[in-house]
């Protein structure tokens, strides 16, 4: 039972600094600081930072309010 907190504050905790290297990396790049060769690949990258930070933040969620 215990674990399973520590594992879901993990994921949150993981989930926030997931978030906070994404909102740095989005403000160099619009510095013009990071160069990407292809827009395809911009936006591949972006949406997966997308759906990890989505998918943490409703799998640490989901765990708190049903178990």
């Amino acid at each position: 039972m215990v674990t399973e907190y520590i594992f879901t504050a993990f994921l949150i905790i993981l989930g926030l600094a997931v978030m906070r290297l994404g909102s740095i990396h989005f403000k160099k790049f619009k510095e013009g600081k990071t160069k990407i060769k292809s827009k395809l690949s911009g936006q591949l990258s972006f949406l997966i930072l997308f759906l990890i930070i989505i998918l943490l933040i409703v799998y640490s969620v989901n765990d708190l309010l049903f178990k």
